[in-house]
C-alpha cells in the first residue's frame, strides 16, 4: 500500500487537481517492487480509491486510460470516494456496454472520454452515441474531446411568462381618474386595522353574501362550519 501511495503522488498534477493512471500496471516504479496493480481486479481498485480519498480529496480529473478494464464495479465507489470529479478518461478500455456507466451515474461528469472501447461500435451514429451518454451524465460538456451542444435538464419547467395587463376600461377619462381614485382610497382604508371609514360608501340597503364550501366526506369538522347557515345557495333563495 505505501508503494502504491508513493506512486500515485508521483503521478498526481497538483496545479490541474488531476490523477494520472494510465497504463497503472506497468508503472516502473510498481514493476520495480514487485507490484501487480490490476485495476480490473475489486481489491485492486478499492485499494486505489482509498488512497485517493484520504490523500486526494479535491480530485477534478482521473486518468483511467488503458487499464484493461471490462465492468466499473470496482469504480463505483469512486462516487463517494471522490465525488467532486468532473472529468473522468476511460478510453483504450475494454468496456462493451454503455450500461456500465451507471455504475458511475452519480458523478456529475462535465467530460468524458470512451473511445477505443468495444461500446462505442454500438451505436448506429454519433448522434445516438452521445444521446445514450447523456442519460448517465446530463451535464456532459465534452465527450471524446468533442464539444458538445448545451445540456437539456428535463425536470426543469421553464418561467412562466406573465403577459402584461390591459385596461379594458372604456369611458371619459374623467370617470377613469374618478374611479381609480376611489379605487385607491377604498383599498387603503380596507387593508388598514380601522375600516369604519368604508361605512360611507355603502347603501343603506347594501346586501352582504358569503359562500362556503364544505367537503361532507371530510371526517373533521371545518372551522368554517358555523357559518354555513349563511351562505349563499340559489338552490336555497332567502
Amino acid at each position: 500500500m505505501a508503494q502504491l501511495k508513493l506512486t500515485l503522488n508521483k503521478r498526481y498534477d497538483v496545479s490541474q487537481q488531476a490523477l494520472d493512471l494510465q497504463r497503472l500496471r506497468f508503472d516502473p516504479d510498481l514493476v520495480k517492487h514487485h507490484i501487480d496493480i490490476i485495476l480490473n481486479r475489486r481489491n485492486c481498485m478499492a485499494a486505489t480509491l482509498k488512497i485517493i480519498e484520504r490523500n486526494f480529496p479535491e480530485l477534478l480529473s482521473l486518468n483511467l486510460c488503458d487499464n484493461k478494464l471490462y465492468q466499473l464495479d470496482g469504480l463505483s465507489d469512486i462516487i463517494e470516494k471522490a465525488p467532486k470529479v468532473k472529468t473522468l478518461n476511460l478510453s483504450k478500455n475494454k468496456l462493451e456496454s454503455a450500461w456500465e456507466l451507471g455504475k458511475v451515474k452519480g458523478l456529475k461528469l462535465e467530460e468524458l472520454w470512451l473511445e477505443g472501447n468495444p461500446l462505442c461500435s454500438t451505436f448506429s451514429d454519433q448522434s445516438a452515441y452521445v444521446s445514450t451518454i447523456r442519460e448517465y451524465f446530463p451535464k456532459l460538456l465534452r465527450l471524446d474531446g468533442q464539444e458538445l451542444g448545451s445540456p437539456i435538464i428535463i425536470g426543469i419547467e421553464a418561467p412562466e411568462i406573465i403577459k402584461p395587463c390591459k385596461e379594458s376600461y372604456k369611458g371619459s377619462e374623467t370617470i377613469k381618474s374618478l374611479v381609480l381614485q376611489f379605487l385607491l382610497q377604498y383599498y387603503l382604508i380596507y387593508d388598514s386595522e380601522d375600516r369604519k371609514g368604508l361605512l360611507s360608501v355603502y347603501h343603506d340597503k347594501a346586501c352582504f353574501s358569503l359562500t362556503i364550501t364544505l367537503n361532507p366526506e371530510d371526517p373533521e369538522p371545518s372551522s368554517l362550519e358555523k357559518y354555513f347557515k349563511d351562505s349563499r345557495n340559489i338552490k336555497n333563495i332567502k
